[in-house]
């Protein structure tokens, strides 16, 4: 069980991969809206902002727990960065969850 000290860096690191992914990415609503068939570079840049938003997630994570000793940082940025993964490709097939 991690120490309740830990909960302020890891949802600074948690909050700091909303942001990467909100900088990198067109809006949600954006890309639900497009059609990947017509409009082939909405693909592109999604994946892109997706592969600049997780390597950023995760390296916020990685300074955080370098800097508080825990693992801990890590592991949740890394969690948000795959949960809103998922949420972009789900919007960007069309499919509804």
């Amino acid at each position: 069980m991690p120490s309740p000290e830990i909960i302020g860096p890891a949802t600074l690191a948690a909050s700091q991969g909303f942001t990467a992914f909100q900088f990198f990415l067109p809006k949600l609503s954006d890309v639900r809206r497009a059609n990947a068939q017509t409009n082939p570079d909405i693909v592109g840049d999604v994946r892109l902002g997706e592969v600049a938003a997780f390597t950023l997630s995760i390296g916020i994570g990685a300074i955080v727990s370098s800097l508080t000793g825990s693992a801990v940082p890590t592991f949740v940025s890394l969690l948000v960065a795959l949960v809103l993964i998922v949420i972009y490709e789900a919007a960007l097939s069309g499919e509804k969850l």
